[in-house]
């Protein structure tokens, strides 16, 4: 019995590299449309919840996304002046922004597939298409893609971790940023 024991124990301690080896981070890729101006010829910016009709999808990251977005942007120095989670009625709606985020993909790490030979499991793969448009006119004035991508899944029960959110809200913050 000690032996079957050493054995497994043996097994198990020389999985674990095995496991480890090619997890790594959350890296995300995003694609954006350049505005045709700048953005600081905006006052503010409203962010409501994300939307998606994947039924599987994390709830939270609906809501937890652009909260990270809410408090980054009110982080930065030269942004908007006033950025919400709701309506804002102090600035004129043709001075103000809003940002649409819609979960178009998400393969939770649980999910097992073939590919290149060998099978995959343990990644999280998530995108969302994302519109900033005029409140007043509804004029879409960029649109984009990011998509987030996490090996280390596995680790986390297979689904999207807070790391990933707040990976995911930076990507955006640092579009909207670098175009005001």
């Amino acid at each position: 019995m000690k032996k079957a024991l050493a054995s497994l124990l043996l097994i198990y301690l020389s999985l674990i590299p095995i496991l480890n080896f090619g997890c790594g981070d959350v890296k995300t890729s995003s694609y954006f449309t350049p505005p045709k101006s700048k953005l600081d010829r905006y006052e503010a910016l409203e962010i409501f919840d994300f939307e998606t009709a994947i039924p599987d999808f994390p709830k939270e990251a609906l809501t937890k996304i652009p909260n990270d977005v809410e408090k980054l942007l009110k982080t930065e120095k030269d942004s908007f002046k006033e950025v919400s989670r709701g309506n804002i009625g102090q600035i004129p709606a043709d001075k103000t922004l809003v940002l649409l985020g819609e979960v178009t993909n998400y393969v939770p790490g649980t999910d097992f597939k073939f590919e290149g030979g060998a099978v995959k499991f343990g990644e999280v793969t998530v995108s969302l298409k994302l519109a900033l448009v005029q409140k007043d006119s509804g004029i879409e004035i960029t649109s984009g893609e990011v998509s987030g991508f996490s090996s280390l899944a596995i680790l986390r029960s297979g689904h999207l971790g807070k790391d990933m959110y707040e990976i995911i809200a930076n990507e955006i913050v640092k579009f909207i940023s670098e175009n005001y």
